[in-house]
């Protein structure tokens, strides 16, 4: 029964300090993984907004006796890309300020829009007003933006997500 007592086993405090290190490492990057998320849609929804103010404000420098006065943003769910247009078609593709051409979301963020009228995509038009449209086709049939437009931007999990408005006929974007 002596020899029992007299063996010693366990952990030396070494050990357990090591142990505690290498497990605050491991929750240190899980946790930066999970944030890295959110500043993904924060960054995202930045960018988003920044576009659609360039849009509406080449517009509004467009002179509407030169003809092209109609910029906008088109947004395909199904490609998951957005890109900058002019005139009334939006396959007329202008470069957005960073000369891109298209914006992508990398599989990291999901854009989608709230509203069902504009289904799983958003098209939106802005005159040399700045005045939002939802269809413009001549300067007699266009359709004013008749609700406040809200675009989510999520994670793929949807645990983070960040609300874009675009308020009818001011086409202000807070």
């Amino acid at each position: 029964m002596p020899e029992i007592l007299k063996t010693k086993n366990g952990f030396t405090i070494i050990e357990v300090i090591t142990v505690l290190v290498i497990l605050g490492i491991l929750v240190a990057v899980a946790v930066s993984r999970v944030n890295n998320y959110n500043l993904e849609v924060y960054t995202g929804a930045d960018v988003l907004k920044t576009h659609l103010r360039y849009a509406q404000t080449e517009a509004m420098n467009k002179n509407p006796d030169a003809g092209e006065t109609i910029m906008g943003i088109n947004y395909d769910a199904g490609t998951n890309k957005y890109w900058m247009f002019k005139g009334t078609s939006t396959s007329s593709i202008v470069l957005l300020p960073d000369d891109s051409k298209y914006v992508t979301s990398d599989r990291k963020i999901d854009l989608t829009a709230k509203k069902i009228k504009f289904g799983s995509g958003f098209t939106i038009y802005f005159d040399n007003y700045g005045i939002p449209y939802t269809a413009y086709t001549s300067s007699i049939s266009n359709t004013l933006l008749a609700d406040v437009l809200t675009v989510v931007i999520s994670s793929p999990d949807g645990s983070f997500s960040e609300s874009i408005t675009i308020t009818p006929l001011t086409g202000f974007i807070p």
